[in-house]
């Protein structure tokens, strides 16, 4: 996600840049440049959304304060509550941080709030509009 940003403030420079020179053209030229601007740093943006959107399969671990989610890099994180959105899926806030967790079954998702639970005696639970209906 990081070098993610740092190729759209280099695709951002590079597009001003082209902007700039196509300026040079007229009307046309700036239309054009516009246009090179928008797609030139539209692109690793788009990129950038869909990457934070994705979902990946991991495990979650549990040291001391906090709960950790291993996806592709470790990240801690010191769940302040659970929502919870159906019955094998909930989301751990933390400070700053969210995770949406899917587990395979509702039973599996028990075990993992109970031990959530067990080693965070203060974590509010949630329960979304959508699961309270069912």
């Amino acid at each position: 996600m990081v070098p993610l940003v740092y190729v759209l403030f280099v695709s951002l420079a590079v597009g001003l840049f082209l902007l700039l020179a196509l300026r040079a053209l007229g009307n046309i030229g700036l239309v054009v440049g516009t246009m090179v601007l928008i797609v030139y740093v539209g692109l690793p943006f788009w990129a950038m959304l869909v990457k934070a959107r994705s979902s990946v399969q991991g495990w979650i671990r549990f040291q001391g304060k906090s709960i950790t989610a291993r996806s592709r890099d470790w990240i801690p994180v010191y769940p302040e509550t659970i929502e919870w959105k159906s019955p094998q899926v909930i989301v751990l806030r933390g400070h700053a941080i969210s995770y949406e967790l899917s587990f395979l079954t509702a039973e599996s998702l028990t075990r993992a709030v109970m031990r959530i639970r067990t080693a965070h005696p203060g974590v509010q639970e949630i329960l979304a509009e959508t699961y309270k209906q069912d």
